[in-house]
């Protein structure tokens, strides 16, 4: 008997566990395109509540930024016209107290010519719960040729 309610208990369980990270999985993607969105307005105050405290960056041309120094480029007093952006491919994998996002994100710059261009970035993101919501502690800009 006890056999048989254990395994009922893990038939139960996988099902309710695969939707509990599928969720948390759309929480994650959710929350990493809500940070690009912020980071393309220039609002620090966002930015700021979804960073932690260690967050470190890798910018687009391999600089590696500390928290402090990211914050500080995204200052309003630096704000310039946003292009419009779209974001795509994003994939994010929970782990426990740790979650991983990858997404690309396309830009349209003017070109030479004055035309439209899309340039596009690789963009990896490492986050962690902390409490209830995910912060993020790294992220990683790479361009797409």
């Amino acid at each position: 008997m006890r056999v048989f309610l254990g395994m009922a208990a893990a038939l139960v369980s996988a099902p309710v566990a695969a939707q509990s990270i599928e969720t948390e999985a759309h929480r994650l993607a959710q929350r990493a395109e809500a940070f690009v969105q912020v980071r393309n307005q220039f609002d620090q105050a966002a930015m700021i509540a979804m960073m932690a405290p260690e967050y470190q960056e890798v910018s687009p041309v391999g600089e590696v930024d500390s928290r402090e120094r990211v914050i500080g480029f995204y200052a309003l007093e630096k704000k310039k016209p946003a292009p419009q952006m779209t974001i795509t491919e994003t994939v994010a994998r929970p782990a426990g107290a740790i979650g991983v996002v990858t997404m690309r994100v396309a830009y349209a710059v003017p070109g030479k010519d004055g035309q439209p261009q899309s340039r596009a970035l690789r963009a990896g993101f490492v986050a962690r719960r902390i409490g209830k919501e995910w912060r993020f502690v790294s992220a990683q800009f790479t361009p797409i040729r």
